[in-house]
């Protein structure tokens, strides 16, 4: 049995669902900003209230599977990424305390929505950084980070994140099609075309410069071509449908869509990234730990999995359908 691959298929796991279900709350989150409303900012406050708290579990699962089945992986790629991790982390601990403030402060909610909003965009920008940093480079030399953490303020993790923030803002503008009332479905429409085609042209061009710019991007363009210039052609039909059917689909359809947009993006990503853990350095073999813990990963994520997943589904099945107008308490 190939542990490291059980391990690196699991984070792989942890890291999209992640990305899927805290993507649309801070899509959401963002969307704040751009809603002058007070009863409609209420309103998508409302509608992932029941949901987003859990949805960061699965980040510390991933965090816990880097540390205990890569940990060469996790000294080299924690240093490199210190300064985004860390504006990260503050940001998400920031939306948590807003979240809670919003509800006491009745005189000053559009404050707190703001800065929710602004907790939102900071952690979806750094999150795009990291990302950009993976697809870069991360500079190693004996299993050691040898780069700057300044390495990622250059032009392709600065385009990543600006590319995430708008993938997120698209799937928070489908989740309001699918959750909301009627008197937001124009916003979250009209912000659909707008940040549909805004995202999949930041995609584009995150992706050409990428190729420019990294050798090991370009040796697995030349070895996975076909399949990868097919998630390419999905995820522009994907953006193209999503943009030209914002306001006249069901109201499920632009949410499925702007999954499948983030779908084939990670699938994209992984087959550029495999069989790397620091791209384009350290394979998951050279970097995976004992068997031993490799097959705690194994056990610990056997154990927790299930029940995260079960509270989750449960949350989802329980608050199932749209969100009243004065809120679930209601």
């Amino acid at each position: 049995m190939d542990l490291p691959l059980l391990s690196a298929s699991f984070l792989a796991f942890t890291l999209t669902l992640y990305v899927i279900l805290d993507g649309f709350d801070l899509g959401v989150g963002i969307l704040l900003l751009f809603q002058p409303a007070k009863v409609a900012r209420d309103h998508m406050v409302d509608s992932i209230t029941p949901t987003w708290d859990g949805n960061e579990t699965w980040i510390i699962m991933a965090g816990v599977t880097l540390l205990a089945a890569f940990p060469i992986a996790y000294s080299i790629l924690l240093p490199a990424f210190y300064l985004p991790v860390i504006l990260m982390l503050l940001a998400l601990g920031f939306r948590g305390v807003t979240f809670e403030f919003r509800v006491q402060s009745k005189g000053h909610r559009r404050a707190w929505d703001v800065a929710f909003g602004v907790g939102s965009l900071v952690a979806a920008l750094t999150q795009g950084f990291i990302l950009g940093g993976l697809m870069q480079g991360v500079t190693v030399q004996n299993r050691h980070f040898a780069g700057s953490v300044l390495d990622i303020f250059r032009p392709l993790p600065i385009i990543s994140g600006i590319t995430l923030l708008f993938g997120y803002a698209v799937l928070g503008a489908g989740w309001l099609k699918l959750k909301s009332n009627v008197s937001l479905q124009y916003f979250a429409s009209r912000s659909l075309r707008v940040f549909a085609p805004a995202f999949a042209a930041f995609f584009g061009i995150a992706c050409i410069y990428a190729v420019r710019i990294q050798p090991g991007i370009r040796a697995q363009w030349a070895s996975h071509g076909i399949a990868l210039a097919c998630l390419v052609s999905l995820f522009a039909i994907a953006a193209g449908t999503l943009t030209a059917l914002s306001g006249k689909s069901r109201p499920a359809l632009p949410f499925v869509l702007g999954l499948l947009l983030f779908v084939v993006g990670i699938s994209g990503t992984a087959l550029i990234v495999f069989p790397q853990i620091v791209p384009f350095s350290v394979s998951l073999w050279d970097a995976a730990s004992s068997s031993t813990s490799q097959r705690l990963v194994m056990i610990g994520a056997a154990c927790v999995t299930p029940v995260v997943l079960a509270y989750s589904a449960f949350a989802y099945w329980i608050f199932r359908g749209k969100t009243p107008e004065n809120g679930w308490e209601a």
